[in-house]
């Protein structure tokens, strides 16, 4: 291959190389302020300039750009075309900050490989996914892309994603490359208000915000997205540092590095560049390679060239790692090979439907139950809510997923003939109900990117709709639809059983009936914190000691970290979820009280499932340093496990920690775990920990 490329690059003009490090849309509207000509992209494609199409979902459209691109170009180079299939194509998985609530691998991987199945069949080769992200701000509307709060966790999901998507081999028809973005820190946005400003410390960058693109590169994601925000003052897009010190250097990047949308030409906003020359000199020298929408490299990267300020030898290296993923795809053999006939029969496959409905039953969170579920059959419920009906549960970033494909609560329920339903409304049916089961929430368009909001709060119609059937009948079930964590501290401490769906795409109302009435028992567990105020964002788990704790002894005692009029602690803490199982943790062990770099740490802890019911844990394995060069989160997840325990069964898991599990970078930047004191903790979330003390010396 490497031959192949390296002839195919002596035939190139300069002109055509740059071509290829061009990403060029093809819209007839205006979007995010870029009109364009669809006729002017054609004759780029003609003439060689352009590498890559973006956001094109009509596969006979593609075909055609393919088949111009292949016969009428000077060398006939394959185009590659992308676009943003986040949780699915056209069957619609729950948003992936839910997803991520499962703690489940496998699935995270099957869901992936679903999505990658739909997405070729349409005639796509690259997904701009997974966002690994770390978010700690639910203000900002793009949590709800995430993986949540926790380095550790993003790792995993960021490898799972990836390798569901790539599989073992590129080149088979039924896998699509996979991109990870956004680097790096767009997640800290100030304020949560999107394309913000962004401040963090090189410490923090590396222990925190690092570790899931590292994960990303280790499972050989095949494109890393920059992302629209300055780190360290420089905008990511234009930062050395960031793209050739870091990414390409320290981890060891050997693939594509990608613009986010228009991301290039904002340098001049941000009062780094004067022009588009200046910003394509800024952003290539540094380490960007393929320009998406921006045309600051077509337009000046070859005066750039011929003025020395630009070597074409770094051009040719760049080119060069864009056509081998076209190889790598298979496009040179076949460019076509993702084209179908009849491709509509790969869609919404009853296989990838009930993918999507295990997927929504693992990912809904049952906050609070007051031993109301689950229901029985013959327990006379009431329907009601203005999202009972909905089908807009699918969330943002959707791609081709219908709202009319999405099965609502109401569909779901009325369906089941053997359910005791009052079809009758008024006050009187509200009274007569021995549960009301009540859907709340936003509509999907409220998160998602540019949607940052300040208000954090079901709308106030929704909140006087709840007050007024709290009034007749407290019996209530409530069921919350969002894209990010809502302020529910009023509703939690009046219904019986809260249950957050998010927005868990097609099969919503099948999943929340078979959990509703234990075909199946809750097991998700949040994986972004739920604030008890809006005041307290930005809230999350692995925060740092302070000089001054919190001392629950000395509540009202003034000169310690505290609100005085709200608790410090969330709502919901990282990790937390119920399900019909109870759950008892007790016989915590280690196997030895001093760790060095070459032993391996066994922890060992027996669970007791207390219930009648099975269902599955997720055992969580946390480190604390008691001491350290510099100040450290107060909590670290270092493992888990996701388990299935039967009614009544008591099982003894095991973890397994080395060295590496306790390294951070330290006062001098160094990669260690000192010779120091840890606690290591095992528990149901990250608040309700059992502990022990360990010595660690590396």
């Amino acid at each position: 291959m490497d031959n192949k490329i390296n002839d195919l690059l002596k035939t190139m003009t300069l002109k055509e190389k740059i071509g290829q490090l061009y990403q060029a849309p093809y819209f007839s509207d205006v979007i995010t302020g870029h009109a364009f000509d669809s006729s002017a992209t054609i004759q780029r494609i003609k003439d060689g300039r352009v590498g890559s199409i973006l956001s094109v979902h009509d596969e006979k459209v593609l075909y055609q750009l393919q088949k111009t691109a292949v016969e009428e170009s000077r060398l006939g180079i394959p185009l590659l075309f992308a676009f943003d299939v986040i949780h699915g194509y056209k069957t619609s998985f729950p948003i992936n900050l839910a997803l991520s609530n499962t703690w489940d691998m496998d699935l995270i991987e099957r869901i992936s490989k679903a999505v990658a199945f739909e997405s070729t069949k349409k005639g796509l080769h690259l997904t701009f996914s997974p966002m690994v992200d770390l978010v700690r701000d639910p203000r900002w509307g793009r949590v709800m892309e995430s993986n949540g709060e926790d380095p550790y966790l993003s790792s995993c999901l960021a490898k799972a994603y990836i390798k569901g998507y790539q599989g073992n081999d590129l080149s088979h028809p039924d896998t699509i490359a996979a991109c990870a973005k956004h680097f790096i820190g767009y997640g800290l946005s100030e304020a949560g208000r999107e394309y913000n400003t962004v401040d963090l410390s090189k410490r923090v960058l590396y222990n925190m915000y690092l570790p899931a693109f590292k994960a990303a590169v280790e499972a050989n994601v095949q494109m890393v997205m920059t992302s629209f925000n300055t780190v360290f003052d420089v905008p990511s897009t234009a930062n050395k540092a960031l793209l050739k010190d870091i990414l390409r250097e320290e981890l060891d990047f050997k693939n594509v590095i990608i613009s986010d949308y228009t991301s290039t030409e904002e340098i001049i906003n941000h009062g780094i560049a004067r022009d588009l020359k200046d910003v394509a000199e800024q952003c290539f020298n540094a380490g960007l390679e393929m320009e998406m929408v921006s045309e600051s490299y077509i337009s000046h990267l070859e005066e750039l060239v011929h003025e020395g300020k630009v070597k074409e030898s770094d051009i040719d290296d760049s080119v060069s790692r864009i056509l081998t993923l076209k190889y790598k795809l298979g496009l040179f053999d076949n460019p076509f090979k993702y084209f179908y006939e009849n491709s509509d029969q790969y869609m919404l496959l009853e296989k990838t439907r009930e993918l999507s409905r295990e997927a929504a039953e693992k990912s809904m969170v049952l906050l609070k139950n007051n031993q109301v579920l689950p229901l029985k059959k013959e327990t006379k419920i009431m329907l009601c809510g203005p999202m009972i009906k909905s089908q807009d549960l699918i969330g943002e970033w959707a791609a081709l997923t219908s709202k009319d494909d999405v099965v609502s609560i109401f569909d779901a329920f009325s369906k089941d003939k053997t359910l005791s339903i009052i079809e009758e409304s008024g006050d009187e049916a509200i009274k007569n109900a021995e549960v009301i089961i009540m859907a709340l929430g936003e509509p999907g368009n409220q998160a998602g990117e540019g949607n940052s909001k300040t208000h954090l709060h079901l709308a106030d119609e929704q909140k006087a709709y709840f007050d007024k059937v709290y009034q007749l009948n407290q019996n209530i079930v409530l069921i919350v639809f969002a894209g990010r964590p809502l302020i529910m501290t009023d509703f939690a401490n009046k219904v019986k059983a809260l249950i957050y769906a998010y927005q868990p795409g097609l099969e919503a109302g099948n999943a929340l009936k078979r959990l509703m009435y234990g075909d199946c028992s809750f097991s998700g567990k949040i994986t972004m914190t739920f604030p008890y105020h809006q005041g307290q964002i930005p809230i999350y788990y692995n925060h740092y000691a302070t000089g001054r704790p919190f001392d629950p002894q000395r509540p009202n005692y003034r000169y310690n970290t505290r609100y005085i009029d709200c608790p410090n602690e969330p709502l919901y803490p990282f990790g937390y979820g119920l399900s019909y199982g109870k759950f008892v943790y007790k016989n915590f062990i280690i196997n030895q009280h001093k760790l060095n770099k070459h032993d391996k740490l066994f922890l060992q802890v027996e669970i007791e499932n207390q219930s009648q019911y099975p269902a599955d844990e997720i055992i969580q394995c946390y480190i604390q340093a008691k001491n350290f060069s510099v100040s450290r989160p107060v909590n670290e997840l270092k493992s888990f496990k996701r388990v299935s325990f039967k009614a009544y069964e008591t099982k003894t898991i095991d973890f397994t920690l080395d060295i590496n599990d306790f390294r951070s970078y330290n006062i001098n930047m160094e990669w260690t775990a000192e010779y120091r004191d840890y606690f290591v903790k095992v528990g149901p979330n990250s608040q309700d920990l059992l502990s022990i003390s360990v010595n660690v010396v590396d």
